[in-house]
C-alpha cells in the first residue's frame, strides 16, 4: 500500500510539473506577443507623427519650430526602432516573425539618404538597429 501512495505522489508531482511547464510556456509566449504588439503600436505612432509634421512643413516651410519638430519626429522614429531592435538582441520577441516583419524596415531606414548618417558607428545613438542591420545584412560578419 505504501509504494502505490509514493507512486501516485511521484505521479501528481511529475503531472504538476508538466502543467507548471506548459503555462510557463503559454505565459511567455503572450507576454512576447505582447511586446510585439507595443512595438508595432510605438513605431507606427513615431512614424504617423512624423508623416504629420511633414505635411505641416510641406505647407509652412519657413516655420523653424515645424523644422524642429519633424528633426524631433524623426529621432523618435529611429529610438522606436532602436527599442525594438533592442528587445529583438535580448530574446523579448519570436526572432523569426521580428525579422519578417522588420527586415525590410530596418534597411530603409538605416540606408535611407534622410536616416543613413544616424547609424554609422561609433557615433551612432542607435548601436541596436545597427547590429540587427548587420546581423540580417553584412555577410562578413
Amino acid at each position: 500500500m505504501c509504494h502505490v501512495v509514493d507512486w501516485l505522489a511521484l505521479g501528481v508531482s511529475i503531472i504538476s510539473l508538466i502543467i507548471s511547464f506548459i503555462a510557463k510556456n503559454k505565459s511567455s509566449d503572450m507576454q512576447a506577443g505582447s511586446i510585439e504588439m507595443e512595438i508595432r503600436t510605438m513605431i507606427t505612432n513615431a512614424k504617423n507623427r512624423f508623416a504629420d509634421l511633414g505635411l505641416q512643413l510641406e505647407n509652412n516651410p519657413n516655420s523653424e519650430t515645424l523644422k524642429k519638430a519633424v528633426n524631433s519626429a524623426l529621432e523618435e522614429v529611429c529610438n522606436a526602432y532602436n527599442e525594438a531592435c533592442a528587445k529583438y538582441l535580448d530574446g523579448k520577441v519570436d526572432k523569426r516573425r521580428f525579422k519578417k516583419n522588420y527586415i525590410n524596415e530596418i534597411k530603409n531606414i538605416v540606408t535611407a539618404e534622410s536616416t543613413k548618417n544616424k547609424f554609422i558607428p561609433p557615433q551612432t545613438n542607435y548601436h541596436a538597429t545597427v547590429s540587427v542591420y548587420n546581423k540580417w545584412h553584412n555577410l562578413e560578419e
